[in-house]
């Protein structure tokens, strides 16, 4: 078979647009037609035979593992239309970063701007305006930064200014952003409001909030000035887990389409700060992540993550924030994962001041205090606990002693009981025997008669009434009495001494 040659025209498959790149497959495959089909080089419009032998020299970046360089010769029809469209598709999945992905904030940038779902600074309102909640006192941040390139240094400006919205529950956010760099640049001014509602079924808060953006974007061949739309919600759960969803970017007027969709997590785990942000735009997706810890009581924080990679080259990013309130100051630089002598990177400070909120030694102090005072309390609660404690064993050791007396008295009363219980076992086998065996029954003797009337002596203090009880058992009968002795009363007392004579009861009494 014929050695192709390669063309004087080189297709660059890592500079152009997925557009492009796509009819640079096209034009690769029907350059392996001309070779074994020539007649099709009579279609009207181009010459195939022209893509004969065309060579590819592409950066391919899938999933951002770093740049992948090959070249190959088309040699058959087969490889060559494969490794053709191979080759255009993976380049429009992994296209380069350019400067419209990137974001402000030194903070941000060192955790590899997987900040979505932490947003807990002023620059929150370039991430997520959900996480304008999370602030409430007025705060501003500015910064400059300064990006490392294969294709030019970037170099960029932001200002942001959070502040609450009086008489409501609202939080409103302003930020500007301006980037710079010989091939265009872009300039976006951001204005947010945050809010939040409770999530009755878990009885949690959920932040939302939404930006409107104003973006001018310039390249030397034409400017665009475009309207921008964002969104965005927060939710923390009792674990300290933080969830976030946002769209950003849904911009008309600029002439392309800047739309990315943000799922971003963090958890905390003591000073430690975990995040990750998987950030989808087009047929572009990548996950960044970072960690942040806090030393000095939190006055200083150090941080890493996986940088943005403008244009291709890869970097880590590291970081150092100064929490000397009320100001605050970060710091960001960076590693290429390919050496330091590579052209890639991110160089950015950023400052600012937080409003009506104690300093630094103030917060120590008063954090100090407030754990010593957590401290008193856990020792005061210790000491009520034991004392609880010493209580309840000396209250158990009584009523042991007490169940062990009843014990013993209740041991003794069974020993007792028991020759009652023999006993009542044969008066039980008597009395079976009894009613098995009956006695005749006796016939009951008469009553004896009463012999009337009788004789009384009166005694000192006696009256007829009690005579009348005392014989009659009835005090209203002493008339019967009085009837009968009438000689030996005297002014209605019976004369004492004297022998009363006491007559038979009336018929009622009998009956």
């Amino acid at each position: 078979m014929k050695k192709l040659t390669p063309l004087r025209h080189n297709v660059s498959l890592f500079r152009t647009g997925p557009q492009n790149r796509f009819w640079a497959a096209i034009a690769a495959f029907y350059g392996t037609l001309s070779r074994h089909y020539p007649q099709a080089d009579a279609a009207p419009g181009f010459s195939l035979s022209q893509l004969r032998g065309l060579r590819f020299t592409s950066s391919i970046k899938p999933f951002n593992l770093g740049p992948l360089r090959f070249g190959f010769k088309i040699r058959n029809f087969a490889s060559r239309s494969i490794f053709a469209a191979v080759s255009a598709l993976l380049t429009i999945n992994a296209a380069a970063i350019d400067f419209t992905y990137l974001r402000p904030g030194a903070r941000a940038n060192a955790l590899g701007t997987a900040f979505s779902s932490v947003a807990d600074d002023p620059y929150t309102v370039f991430y997520n305006p959900a996480g304008l909640m999370n602030l409430s006192n007025i705060e501003n941040r500015f910064g400059f930064a300064r990006r490392l390139s294969p294709l030019g240094a970037v170099g960029e400006a932001s200002i942001a200014y959070i502040r609450p919205v009086p008489d409501t529950s609202y939080i409103a956010g302003l930020g500007y952003h301006a980037i710079r760099r010989k091939t265009g640049s872009l300039d976006s001014l951001t204005m947010g409001l945050g809010s939040k509602f409770i999530l009755k079924y878990l009885q949690r808060p959920v932040l939302y909030g939404a930006n409107l953006k104003i973006i001018s974007l310039r390249d030397p061949e034409k400017s665009h000035l475009g309207l921008g739309l964002e969104s965005g919600l927060l939710f923390s759960s009792n674990m300290g887990l933080k969830t976030a969803l946002t769209l950003s970017d849904v911009t008309i007027g600029l002439g392309r389409s800047l739309t990315a969709l943000t799922l971003g997590n963090s958890y905390r785990w003591r000073s430690i700060l975990f995040a990750m942000d998987l950030k989808l735009r087009g047929s572009y997706a990548e996950v960044f992540y970072g960690v942040e810890r806090g030393i000095l009581n939190n006055l200083l924080q150090v941080r890493a993550g996986k940088g943005v990679a403008l244009d291709g080259p890869a970097y880590l990013a590291l970081g150092l924030g100064v929490n000397a309130a009320p100001w605050i100051i970060d710091f960001t630089a960076s590693i290429p994962w390919k050496g330091v002598n590579q052209s890639a990177g991110l160089y950015e400070v950023t400052a600012g001041y937080r409003f009506d909120t104690p300093g630094f030694a103030e917060n120590f102090v008063g954090d100090a205090a407030a754990r010593a005072g957590t401290l008193r309390t856990q020792v005061d609660d210790l000491r009520a606990q034991k004392a609880s404690l010493e209580n309840s064993i000396a209250t158990y050791r009584a009523n042991k002693g007490m169940l062990e007396t009843d014990l013993n008295i209740m041991q003794s009363r069974m020993r007792d009981m028991e020759p009652r219980l023999k006993d009542l076992e044969l008066q039980i086998i008597e009395a079976e025997h009894r009613i098995e065996k009956p006695k005749p029954k006796k016939t009951a003797a008469p009553p004896k008669l009463e012999k009337w009337p009788k004789s009384h002596k009166v005694a000192t203090g006696e009256t007829l009434r009690s005579i009348a009880s005392q014989y009659y058992g009835n005090p209203n009968l002493w008339e019967r009495i009085y009837e009968a002795n009438q000689k030996h009363i005297s002014r209605g007392l019976p004369v004492e001494g004297t022998v009363f004579e006491i007559p038979n009861p009336p018929v009622e009494k009998n009956q």
